[in-house]
């Protein structure tokens, strides 16, 4: 063999051992790594204690990843329901309380918090090896959304969002490390 192929060989079985090792540092997405928090949460019985119609409707939807050091998962929840028209704050409050009651109940630590009602709320946490976000969009107008529930008077139509981003960490994610690794979920 010339020394241009044996060159190029080598070159080919570099990249071959290099993949390998990468690919086996990948973090797969299973049950295991997924916290309870995220595999239970739902907004149901706070947007069942504000419906004002019986009509309502919910996109659900999840994905997950895996990624170097770390495995992710998430959740969204988008429900439209009418609401007595004065009740978008109140809503609000009570998605954000029930989060992070259940987030408590759980023993997450909750790293962060900010937001308000016409703003949204952002709450970080951890527990374990797992880091989240948790993102409640603020409430927004959804006319002609429910065909069959026209809004009363007093009552609108509305719109939410609720996103749910967590990652699971091969490492451990202590408490302090989870504070300090905040700004990269």
């Amino acid at each position: 063999m010339t020394l241009p192929r044996v060159s190029l060989v080598l070159l080919f079985l570099a990249c071959l051992i290099w993949f390998a090792v990468d690919h086996r540092q990948l973090v797969s997405p299973t049950p295991d790594n997924e916290s309870v928090f995220l595999k239970t949460y739902t907004p149901a019985k706070v947007i069942d204690q504000f419906k004002a119609a019986p009509f309502s409707e919910q996109s659900v939807g999840s994905s997950s990843g895996a990624e170097q050091e770390f495995a992710t998962h998430q959740a969204d929840f988008e429900p439209t329901l009418v609401i007595k028209t004065g009740d978008w704050v109140a809503l609000m409050q009570a998605l954000r309380d029930d989060v992070t009651s259940r987030l408590t109940a759980l023993k997450c630590l909750i790293v962060e918090e900010s937001g308000n009602p016409a703003e949204g709320f952002k709450i970080k946490y951890a527990i374990g090896k797992s880091q989240g976000t948790i993102i409640l969009d603020p409430v927004r107008s959804a006319p002609n959304s429910l065909a069959a529930a026209a809004p009363g008077p007093d009552q609108s139509a509305v719109k939410l969002r609720i996103q749910i981003k967590e990652k699971w960490f091969k490492a451990d994610a202590h408490p302090i490390t989870a504070q300090l690794r905040a700004q990269s979920f």
